[in-house]
């Protein structure tokens, strides 16, 4: 399992995570700052109901993983989710770099 993944898991363990489209959208609405983390297989009508509140601020970043909501799921005890938030903090920052770190690396960077 890939180290941002098992951060994932980490991050819920310390209630800093926030599971699901309506969840994240009520977040959201409720000035959230933090990372979403989208499965691979998310819905666009879903992806398109959290762009759209994310470019109300500058304080929201945005990664597409490379995971099933299968595989996302699982890292937080479910069988499924295709969206995880992870509110702004140590974790947060550490899941994010570890994200870009393994984006780059698969692009050969």
């Amino acid at each position: 399992m890939n180290y941002y993944l098992r951060m994932l898991g980490l991050a819920r363990r310390a209630n800093a995570v926030i599971l699901g489209i309506d969840r994240i959208e009520t977040a959201l609405k409720n000035n959230f700052q933090g990372t979403i983390f989208f499965s691979n297989d998310l819905g666009a009508s879903s992806r398109n109901r959290i762009i759209r509140l994310i470019k109300l601020t500058d304080k929201i970043q945005l990664r597409e993983l490379p995971h099933s909501r299968e595989e996302l799921g699982a890292t937080q005890g479910l069988n499924s989710c295709a969206a995880i938030a992870v509110r702004e903090g140590t974790l947060e920052h550490t899941i994010r770099n570890a994200v870009d770190k393994a984006a780059l690396s698969e692009e050969g960077g």
